[in-house]
This record gives structure tokens, sequence and C-alpha cells, in this order.
């Protein structure tokens, strides 16, 4: 049996294997990752609860943008003065814009921060809550 060979099958297939690489590999240096979170619903509200050790209340800028809650601020240093031996955490600024599954009332938003957690709390706003219909 004879098989034929194609120059071109192999550089497709290198091809192909070079793009899923760069599609499933996060770019170096993207630090969109951070803080990373769980979102939960329950009723009419929106739990948001982000990992954040060691940033504090005063180095954060929360906000609301249309149906999107933005996480902004700044992770310091804290050893500014010292080498390190090993370093696995990054510090400098961060972003992230989480996608609410509804509107929310703007007016009925608590947030807190406690011992590295920080805990969003969101509610629908009526005019996205559910309506009954009634069936005459």
């Amino acid at each position: 049996m004879f098989y034929t060979y194609d120059v071109f099958d192999d550089a497709l297939r290198l091809r192909n294997m070079v793009d899923k690489f760069f599609r499933e590999i996060p770019a170096a240096g993207k630090k969109a990752d951070f803080p990373y979170i769980n979102l939960h619903e329950k009723d009419d509200t929106i739990t948001i609860r982000a990992t954040m050790p060691g940033v504090k209340a005063e180095d954060l800028n929360v906000e609301l943008v249309d149906r999107s809650l933005v996480i902004e601020g700044e992770r310091k240093s804290d050893y500014e003065d010292r080498p390190y031996l090993r370093k696995e955490r990054e510090f400098g600024p961060f972003k992230k814009s989480v996608r609410l599954p509804y509107d929310v009332d703007r007016d009925r938003v608590s947030a807190s921060l406690s011992n590295g957690i920080f805990t969003i709390t969101l509610e629908k706003s009526e005019k996205a809550k559910s309506k009954k219909i009634e069936i005459r």
C-alpha cells in the first residue's frame, strides 16, 4: 500500500497546534484573573465574594456600570525593603468587571471587607423581578 506524503499536511497540523496553544494558555502578565470571585444568586439577591488577601478597603474602588460590577484596586507590596527568597504573589493594580445577570437596585447595595474576603450584596431591581400573571 502506498502512502502519499504532503508537507502541507504537516504545516497545517503545526499551525493548528500553535493556534490551540495560544487559545488555551492565558497571555503572560495577564492580571484579569485577580480577584477570584464566587457569584451566588438566591431569590432576588446576588452575593459576590472575592478573595483579596492583603488589600485594604481604602485601596478599593467598586462601581456599578450598566449591568456590570467593576472592582478596581491595588495590592501593595508588604516586603519593599527586603529581598525575596521566593515570590509567588503579584503586586500592583488590578481591575475586574463582572457582568450581572439582570439589573440591580442601585440604592440597595451593601459591601464589606473582612479577613481578605470582599462581599457585596445586590438586590434585583423592580423591573427585573418576575411578575405573576393572573389567568382569568
